[in-house]
């Protein structure tokens, strides 16, 4: 393609540089504060024994043991399900953040500016693949425009932990184009290139599985030689992914009672499915629409209703979109793959941080469509049809080129937003003195800020507590009795009564008994009491030490003043 190709591609990786800068002043959040604590000192709760190099990813590693040592620092609350994991195989990801805390240990900024130089990569890459399949310039680069500037993507460039997606996005996209190298042009050398960066994708995270949906495409609709043997040479990389498979699954590694979150299709396949029927339209229509895939994790109760008005708008976009563009082979090469690559993120719940793969399809397809019907004006002859077109086209631009890119530089600096939302006041202590010396038992605080306490404490160079208990974070009709070591607590609506709190443990799955026991280090909980539905309607904690010991503070979070008072025991 000419040069005037050139510039205006710069032009536009350009304008999508400048706005990802605004992730540059949004800190750290969340999982940044654990990486920050795991690769700076040692803690009291050292990395788990697996071929993680840091335990950044697999901290919850689904050992019960663990996982009651991190109920001992509100790492996880007491009544997490016992062997709830979530723990993943990100060991290159892992270095690239070693490699952080090694040369700029103390400049986040520095942080987030490395993430969006891996976008820049991936984004360039994706300019190459589209510069393969589309006839003009000018398509070439409005499909680069949607994929570049999706405001969907600004979470995932902004967020410090989430590089892993961005590194598997970068080395996924290599494998791609040296495959289709490999069976346009034969050199093995491109084949044993697409191995490696296979490799590396899968070393990243596990949504590097996501390029094996495009690889399968290819040979399906793009290959030269047709079909079968394009289905043949893409045997190599199954290969790989299944014998990185069966290591990361010896080796432990994966989700497993975490429905809330993760379903892990080689141990519970129908759940699988289950959930993928209803997360697949959820994903497809943020895609294609601008409200946030997030939205559904976020809404409470049933969420089928929600999962149907996606799959029907997706219908109502989709159908057009894909029927004017049938004739060309390049269509189902994109369409095959945006639907194959979303596979592997289906077992996670909807996130728009999850649609970096997708993506690509989804631009090359909508940009293949705009082209179509403003830039050549080749519009159907049945008028219903052109007006429903041009109808689908109007919503697809204002979505695409006008409010994504504005939406743009506010996605790149949400993770602030989220940040904020977590108060860092509960993790202050003023009122104890003597803290590292102390247990807290916390009744009341927000989940969110109680699970962050030891990591905002680690980072501002604070000491943190001998061990912090979150037992509830209600703060209403609780009624309480001390004795000796022990302290019963009752509420008539039951404890873990918020969707918050049951983020951590099904109770449909896995209800409470009366007479279950969680035994931390220094306090039992008994569960005494439950309803119908296994929740606890009554506990019993019984301390090591009488609950009068001035080891303890008692303290329970004002909402209204944003402090901690001192829980007068009755």
């Amino acid at each position: 393609m000419p040069t005037s190709y050139t510039g205006r591609r710069n032009l536009i990786i350009f304008i999508t540089l400048l706005l990802c800068l605004p992730a540059l002043f949004t800190g750290y959040m969340g999982d940044d504060y654990l990486h920050y604590a795991l690769l700076n000192a040692d803690l009291p709760i050292r990395k788990p024994d697996d071929l993680s190099l840091f335990g950044l990813f697999s901290f919850i590693n689904g050992d019960p043991e663990r996982n009651r040592l991190l109920m001992d620092y509100s790492l996880i609350p007491w009544w997490t399900y016992a062997d709830m994991k979530y723990a993943f195989w990100r060991p290159l990801t892992e270095v690239f953040h070693w490699l952080d805390y090694q040369l700029w240990p103390n400049s986040p900024w520095l942080m987030h500016l490395h993430n969006i130089a891996w976008y820049m990569v991936a984004v360039i890459l994706v300019a190459n693949l589209y510069k393969r399949y589309f006839p003009t310039e000018t398509a070439v680069l409005l499909a680069l425009f949607l994929y570049a500037l999706d405001s969907s993507h600004g979470f995932t460039v902004s967020w410090i932990s989430n590089r892993n997606a961005l590194l598997a996005l970068t080395f996924g996209l290599v494998t791609l184009l040296l495959h289709i190298k490999w069976r346009e042009e034969e050199g093995l050398h491109y084949l044993l290139g697409a191995l490696v960066a296979q490799i590396l994708a899968l070393f990243s995270a596990e949504l590097g599985i996501s390029v094996f949906g495009y690889i399968g495409a290819y040979a399906l609709f793009m290959d030269k030689k047709g079909p079968v043997k394009g289905v043949l040479a893409a045997l190599p990389y199954f290969v790989v992914i299944v014998s990185w498979w069966v290591v990361y699954k010896q080796a432990g590694f994966g989700a497993a009672h975490a429905g809330a979150y993760y379903v892990d299709p080689a141990t519970q396949p129908m759940a699988f499915v289950v959930a993928a029927v209803e997360r697949l339209p959820v994903l497809l229509a943020s895609q294609w629409g601008i409200i946030p895939a997030d939205i559904y994790t976020l809404t409470p109760g049933e969420k089928h209703l929600y999962s149907i008005v996606c799959a029907v708008f997706l219908m109502m976009i989709l159908i057009p979109v894909v029927l004017l563009q049938r004739a060309r082979r390049s269509t189902w090469f994109w369409c095959a793959g945006m639907l194959f690559s979303i596979l592997p993120a289906l077992a996670a719940s909807p996130y728009d941080r999850l649609l970096l793969f997708p993506g690509i399809g989804g631009a090359a397809l909508l940009a293949g469509f705009i082209h179509k019907l403003w830039i050549v004006k080749d519009r159907p002859r049945n008028a219903l049809v052109r007006y429903y077109s041009l109808f689908v086209f109007g919503l697809m631009a204002l979505f695409h080129l006008i409010l994504s890119p504005l939406l743009m530089p506010l996605m790149t600096y949400s993770t602030k937003f989220m940040a904020l939302a977590v108060s860092e006041k509960p993790s202050y202590f003023s009122s104890v003195d003597n803290i590292a010396e102390k247990k807290l038992i916390l009744f009341s605080p927000p989940l969110a800020s109680s699970l962050a306490i030891a990591g905002l404490r680690f980072y501002r160079h604070e000491p943190i507590p001998d061990r912090i208990w979150t037992i509830t974070t209600l703060n209403d009709g609780l009624e309480m009795n001390a004795e000796g070591h022990v302290l019963t607590l009752s509420r008539a609506n039951g404890f873990i009564d918020d969707p918050t709190e049951e983020s951590v443990r099904d109770l449909e799955k896995y209800p409470f008994s009366s007479g279950d026991v969680v035994s931390l280090s220094g306090l039992t909980i008994e569960v005494t009491k439950t309803n119908a539905d296994g929740k606890p309607l009554q506990l019993r904690l019984e301390f090591e030490d009488p609950v009068s010991s001035k080891d303890y503070e008692f303290l329970q979070w004002n909402s209204e003043t944003e402090q901690y008072e001192e829980l007068k025991l009755k």
